[in-house]
């Protein structure tokens, strides 16, 4: 398993997103995905590939550079997905869905945040680039 890295965390401690690598397979990186948003909370695999793990961190690397921008990043087995908006002076605004619709239990959220999870959300994603864990 991958270490929990937090992506935003409020500070009334009510809402929090956490990431983690927990392996690779051929050209896909698995992440896991928990989500609390005050009374609720869930978690999930995420799967990207590695060209949308590289070019996610492009994105995001400019929303940080410019503070403003949109980057969607999408889970490749189901409509799981995260979204981070960015207006004009940083106001940044983070949505998404935990788990495919078509199972059993899935989450909405959105969160408003600051740009700093930019950088914590681009540490992950380069870290599990280099990390060598896969599954045969």
């Amino acid at each position: 398993m991958g270490n929990n890295r937090i992506i935003f965390q409020s500070e009334d401690n009510l809402k929090k997103l956490i990431i983690s690598f927990q392996y690779n397979v051929d050209n896909y990186l698995t992440f896991s995905i928990k989500v609390k948003s005050c009374p609720f909370s869930g978690k999930s695999s995420f799967c990207l590939s590695k060209e949308t793990v590289v070019s996610t961190i492009d994105k995001l690397s400019e929303m940080h550079e410019n503070l403003e921008g949109t980057c969607d990043i999408k889970d490749y087995d189901t409509d799981a997905c995260l979204t981070i908006k960015m207006k004009k002076l940083g106001n940044l605004f983070i949505e998404g869905q935990i788990g495919g619709s078509h199972q059993d239990h899935f989450m909405k959220f959105k969160y408003i945040a600051d740009q700093t999870i930019l950088l914590n959300l681009i540490n992950v994603l380069k870290t599990a680039l280099s990390v060598k864990k896969t599954i045969n």
